[in-house]
């Protein structure tokens, strides 16, 4: 089941931090550009599992990418 709100406010997180990310980067400020993309990423990522009822914790993007696991119709559902 779809949890939208909790979708939005991931998602949202990962736009904006994906915005500043490109904001330093443009302003040659290199390792706070990386360090915000690998955080938009984990946002973004955590919004898929916290809008298909499925929350995780943790840092690790490809971590929180296998905890997808086979939940692409569940996924198709949130986009």
């Amino acid at each position: 089941m779809l949890d939208e709100q909790e979708y939005d406010k991931w998602i949202t997180m990962a736009k904006r931090t994906l915005e500043s990310a490109k904001r330093d980067l443009s302003g040659g400020d290199y390792n706070w550009a990386c360090f915000k993309s690998q955080q938009a990423a984990e946002f973004a990522v955590k919004a898929l599992l916290w809008g298909i009822g499925r929350p995780k914790y943790g840092h690790v993007v490809y971590k929180l990418v296998v905890e997808l696991g086979n939940v692409s119709e569940e996924i198709v559902e949130i986009l």
